[in-house]
């Protein structure tokens, strides 16, 4: 990813400079960028470092040195590492301590795509620091914005939707499971399950609207029958010997609702169900 992102910045005609762990993975943007030797040489070079690295516990050990505090002070450090919004609490406070400026943000997008006009990039922090950096920010991404000031709110965005993608993928994998187990073809498969997109979108319209007001109640399809349609699917995959465990999730769930009394409500009040498993 960090190579994508210095690509994105020399293509667009910035001054860059670049660092990484692994010299050698630097060594392509000779002519083409400054190639720093030390993260202290590479934070003194301009006003505005973005760094990307696996997770929190690698940037720390790159970032965390009086080296690199003292070269970044008074600076503003974009951090583009994934974590969680407590990473990115600690991240701001360790800034604040030392005069650095700081921005934490989250890319949707594989590095072939960074740059494109359609990639995501959020960023939460000061917002009067996102716009001074956001004609710089942007050219990672054409949907950069900025979803908060609480430091952590693009972490927070960034681990929901990932939870989305990765789920709704398991799950048509299942489903693709499920067709193979009995000789369905896959490529029929696949190219019907564009039809069932306009559905989750319709339930994602119902669920906002339902849980803003925690009215669960509508005319569509009650949660007891929901519930009915995933028990076939869990009893199908016992059937077939396909892996039952994501049926199963998803039945609990639903079952725990049914149990808190939403069995005439809509899907959304599975919610609540989530809430009341997180509280136990």
């Amino acid at each position: 990813m960090g190579a994508a992102l210095a690509r994105a910045y020399i293509n667009a005609g910035h001054r860059v400079t670049v660092w990484n762990r692994t010299h050698g993975k630097a060594e392509p943007f000779q002519g083409q960028a400054k190639v720093a030797a030390t993260p202290e040489q590479a934070c003194s070079e301009s006003d505005l470092t973005i760094i990307s690295l696996l997770n929190y516990e690698a940037s720390d050990q790159v970032l965390r040195t009086p080296l690199v505090a003292e070269a970044a002070k008074g600076r503003t450090l974009v951090q583009l590492t994934s974590g969680t919004p407590k990473d990115a609490r600690s991240g701001a406070a360790w800034a604040s301590d030392l005069g650095i400026n700081y921005l934490d943000g989250c890319i949707l997008a594989y590095p072939s795509y960074i740059g494109g006009e359609q990639t995501a990039v959020f960023y939460s922090g000061p917002k009067e620091l996102y716009d001074r950096h956001q004609p710089t920010l942007r050219v990672l991404g054409g949907a950069t914005s900025h979803v908060g000031e609480p430091i952590g709110a693009a972490a927070a965005l960034d681990c929901a939707l990932l939870e989305s993608y990765y789920g709704a993928t398991l799950s048509f994998l299942h489903g693709a499971a499920i067709c193979a187990s009995e000789e369905f073809p896959l490529d029929a498969y696949f190219a019907k399950f564009q039809t069932i997109m306009p559905l989750i979108s319709i339930t994602a319209d119902m669920c906002k609207k339902m849980l803003s007001t925690g009215d669960f109640k509508g005319t569509d399809c009650t949660l007891d029958i929901h519930t009915g349609a995933i028990e076939h699917i869990a009893r199908l995959s016992r059937e077939n010997n396909v892996d039952r465990r994501v049926p199963e999730l998803i039945l609990s769930y639903f079952k725990r609702a049914l149990q808190l009394g939403h069995g005439a409500d809509e899907m959304a009040a599975v919610f609540n169900a989530i809430q009341d498993q997180g509280r136990g």
